[in-house]
């Protein structure tokens, strides 16, 4: 079925690129393949994907319904949201412009049945489910003041998150305390599937079970082929693997614009260890974005974000920058 046409004033590429900077507009406009994008606060990066998701579609490149586009709040994901409306109108109903928990209690509304919930089922809060679990160690006899609930919560949560289920955590308990957290998953997992609940952890967690476990689920999501990621670190997700494209954008302070691409470099590779790409980008407010070259792995991507940081915090370099800037033009 064809997309409806966007009742949103049409935008041309010329349009949609005019106000980004150098890096934002490389970004924007980049080709295949994953791209990993590091900026400090207030640097424009949810400003790149918005612009990033309306280039896709006006290019051809990706139908809206192929579009997924994921943060971490709901507030966040609601900007985001009206961001790429102004931008394409009413092409964003057919994308998922939405949180990593929205996602993934979307994907379980769908096949909760296949984990043997119904799509019906409860998403329990922190609150929630902190008395489920008070109420399985209240069950098992475990001193509540040895062993808090908050304590014990906590630890099936972090299990969640590396995608151990109960029976995997029982597999490496080392401790008093790990069995009877243990014990405690166990039966908590099963008065959670009883009451037919997930708490936000079960979210992630039962999206990946869902999504490995049924191959005809798997491919049902991968038409959602253009995934993007809004405060990727935030959310404690994994950077690309090394195979990857990646490059860094680290904030430049106002008072450098005017020095040259050249001699910023030069002074960059000298006391950062870094090197750097051409092009050092400024936007309209002054604020500035100097993008490292191409590195394999992500340690060295870390490792060169960090000597950038620790060499732009050091303003007393802006003098001698400017005396390398006029002895290369002078050569």
């Amino acid at each position: 079925m064809a997309e409806k046409t966007s009742t949103a004033p049409s935008q041309d590429l010329d349009s949609l690129l005019r106000g980004l900077n150098e890096p934002q507009r490389e970004a924007v406009t980049y080709g295949d393949g994953p791209l990993l994008i590091l900026a400090g606060a207030g640097s424009g990066k949810t400003r790149v994907l918005t612009h990033r998701i309306a280039y896709l579609v006006q290019t051809g490149r990706a139908r809206a319904g192929e579009i997924l586009a994921i943060t971490f709040t709901n507030k966040a994901a609601q900007e985001m949201r009206e961001r790429v409306e102004l931008l394409l109108g009413s092409r964003v109903r057919a994308m998922w412009v939405m949180t990593f928990h929205s996602a993934c209690a979307r994907m379980l509304r769908a096949d909760a049945e296949r984990l043997g919930y119904t799509r019906q089922f409860t998403i329990y809060d922190q609150a929630d489910s902190r008395r489920m679990v008070k109420r399985c160690l209240d069950e098992l006899g475990v001193d509540l003041k040895r062993f808090t609930p908050a304590a014990v919560q906590n630890q099936i949560s972090a299990a969640k998150n590396e995608l151990r289920s109960a029976e995997d955590y029982g597999q490496i308990v080392g401790s008093f305390f790990e069995q009877t957290v243990a014990d405690a998953y166990k039966l908590y997992e099963r008065e959670m599937h009883r009451a037919n609940a997930l708490d936000f952890d079960d979210l992630l967690f039962r999206a990946v079970n869902v999504l490995e476990l049924f191959p005809e689920v798997r491919e049902r999501y991968r038409a959602r082929r253009d995934v993007l990621v809004d405060g990727l670190r935030q959310a404690g997700w994994e950077v690309p693997p090394p195979a990857a494209s990646m490059f860094a954008w680290a904030p430049i302070p106002a008072e450098f614009r005017g020095i040259g691409t050249l001699a910023f470099s030069k002074l960059l590779l000298e006391r950062a260890n870094v090197a750097v790409a051409p092009g050092v980008g400024f936007g309209e407010h002054g604020e500035g974005f100097v993008r490292i070259a191409l590195v394999e792995n992500r340690q060295r991507l870390r490792q060169a974000t960090r000597n950038i940081k620790t060499f732009l915090a050091g303003r007393n370099d802006l003098p001698e920058l400017r005396r390398a800037e006029r002895a290369a033009a002078a050569k």
